[in-house]
């Protein structure tokens, strides 16, 4: 046995070494604003970047000679601890910087910023020093594709295979579906993409009226589906249509499948988002949820104007549908328990491939035709019917997936609420917390609300939420997997 957990941990440790490396290089950024503004956190983030380097440099040296090419199992284990590496380093500055905070908050707040929830334990957020809030924002960045992603185009430089990786890390049902015929080439064309849609939001966001920090740290959390913001009011501290405008073009952007983008850029058309059926689904719930949210909102004249109404209904959907979770109106106060609707919308909308969390789209058009074929098979059994989706049938396998990871959700779901309940939160705050959390969206309901924050939740309630954004960003079964006894046999 334990020659067994020494060959596998000890190549996925060196494999890891190299992601260390990466985010200490990552620290140089917020280093670069923290000496352009002389601030005085200089040796906070220095120290923190050196730790990373070093830990990154002695896994990558010290475990050299156990370097191998990596295996499906492999996969899951590294990806894992990439992530849970990740967050720990990433609330190193949080830890340096605001030393009077309980760690389960910062680490908390570390999560959140790099699964793409958006939901914050922090308060004050405008005092906190610029380059401590471009980390917050940054690491948001890096989590929105995946910091495997970027690490497989990386990791073959270095002599690590990664297609075993990014088969694991990549969102997308059909992982066998390649871009381009070397998956690390797969890897830089998403990146293309992805970074060159982020240099088109910052330019908007500073036509539309921001300064080019928030520009850059907006455009870092509006890619990646984030929500972190560093203003307590969110993007609502503009009070600008034209900046939510800019968000909203983005956040539907980012909410498509990136390998879409990838190949409407490469055929020169848009044809192909009108032919993916999810793509279209994607587009038909949001329109849905906008019609929904503006006939209550009009029925029950909550603003003076449709424009107003309008404005407000398309910007809340397009955020919590996203996954994004950034917020302009305390949608709790809007009637017909619009504030539910809205979070259930970010359990499913987005689509497989993007940068949004929940259990994407493409499962849940999965999920509801196999329940319609299991309907005709009550009245028909002896019919065989395929299950198809638009002109792609869906084979058993991936159909089996899709139940499970369902009954799967359903289990953490359940059982994080009533842990949450035990630390004294009622259940509509409980669950809502979950929901928000697992699926990546950020506020909740109550006190975890659009108009509050999770500063005030106790430790436990701190500690599962971390745990929900965690196996929510991973879908579940990449850390579930390893704990099975199977996953540890020779």
């Amino acid at each position: 046995m334990f020659r067994t957990q020494k060959r596998l941990i000890l190549p996925v440790l060196n494999a890891l070494g190299p992601l260390l490396i990466i985010l200490a290089g990552a620290q140089l950024l917020p280093l670069a604003i923290a000496y352009r503004d002389g601030e005085d956190v200089l040796s906070e983030f220095g120290l923190s970047a050196a730790v990373t380097l070093t830990i990154g440099l002695f896994l990558l040296f010290s475990t050299k000679r156990f370097k191998r090419e990596l295996e499906p199992r492999d996969g899951f284990l590294l990806v894992t601890l990439s992530w849970l590496s990740a967050a720990l380093v990433g609330s190193l500055p949080l830890t340096l910087l605001l030393p009077d905070i309980a760690y389960y908050r910062i680490f908390f707040e570390a999560v959140s910023c790099l699964t793409t929830t958006g939901a914050t334990a922090l308060t004050n957020l405008s005092d906190l020093p610029l380059s401590l809030n471009y980390w917050r924002c940054l690491l948001s960045w890096l989590g929105g594709m995946g910091i495997i992603v970027l690490a497989v185009a990386i990791l073959p430089l270095l002599g690590v295979g990664g297609a075993q990786l990014f088969k694991v890390e990549n969102s997308n049902l059909f992982k066998d579906d390649r871009l381009t015929p070397r998956i690390a080439d797969t890897a830089k064309a998403l990146y293309v993409i992805y970074i060159l849609a982020s240099i088109a939001c910052v330019a908007a966001y500073h036509w539309a009226g921001m300064n080019w920090d928030d520009s850059v740290m907006f455009m870092f959390t509006t890619m990646s589906l984030s929500g972190i913001t560093p203003y307590d009011q969110s993007i609502g501290y503009f009070n600008s249509p034209a900046i939510e405008m800019v968000a909203v073009g983005f956040m539907i952007f980012s909410g498509f499948n990136f390998s879409l983008h990838f190949t409407a850029w490469r055929q020169r058309s848009i044809s192909t988002y009108f032919t993916d059926i999810e793509a279209r689904a994607w587009c038909l719930v949001l329109l849905a949820g906008v019609l929904i949210v503006f006939g209550i909102l009009s029925v029950n004249h909550v603003y003076p104007s449709w424009e107003t109404t309008l404005r407000h209904a398309l910007f809340n959907v397009a955020s919590l549908f996203s996954t994004t979770g950034y917020t302009t109106e305390n949608y709790e106060l809007w009637p017909s328990s619009i504030g539910f609707l809205l979070l259930i919308g970010s359990l499913f909308a987005s689509c497989s491939g993007s940068t949004g969390g929940g259990v994407k789209m493409l499962r849940l058009l999965i999920f509801i035709k196999q329940a319609v074929l299991c309907l005709h098979t009550l009245l028909r059994p002896r019919d065989y019917l395929p299950l198809r989706l638009g002109k792609l049938t869906i084979p058993e396998n991936i159909i089996g997936n899709v139940s499970a990871f369902f009954a799967l959700h359903i289990i953490v779901v359940c059982t994080c609420t009533m842990l949450i309940m035990f630390s004294g939160v009622d259940l509509t705050e409980a669950f809502s917390t979950v929901i928000a959390c697992i699926a990546n969206a950020g506020p909740g309901l109550g006190d975890v609300g659009p108009a509050g924050n999770y500063a005030a939740c106790s430790p436990l309630h701190l500690w599962v939420g971390s745990f929900c954004m965690f196996v929510g960003r991973l879908e579940l079964f990449t850390v579930f997997v390893i704990f099975t006894r199977a996953f540890w046999r020779n």
